[in-house]
């Protein structure tokens, strides 16, 4: 997998209020037990996010709102989460 070095984001627009902005999410089928999940409107490059402008559109024709597509490329690690623990040996039998 490619070094992630940018991040883009569809964000919705208060109507009447430009500076408050939230991230657009769809439902979609889910597994398990719920019904529906959220699937928040990130991603990693810029075709996937393409790919989910038809979404983008149906959200702001349902709500009224602005959608915009925004780039995020200045990265900063904030912490790094390592494994505490090893997965247990595989037992033999015989």
């Amino acid at each position: 997998m490619p070094k992630i070095e940018a991040m883009y984001v569809y964000i919705a627009h208060e109507k009447g209020d430009s500076d408050d902005e939230g991230l657009c999410a769809f439902k979609v089928p889910a597994m398990g037990f719920e019904k529906e999940q959220w699937i928040p409107m990130v991603g990693a490059d810029e075709a996937r996010m393409m790919s989910l402008k038809e979404k983008a559109q149906e959200i702001a024709n349902s709500t009224g709102q602005k959608i915009t597509l925004v780039k995020f490329s200045v990265r900063t690690e904030l912490e790094t989460i390592i494994p505490n623990h090893r997965p247990a040996p595989t037992r033999k039998e015989g």
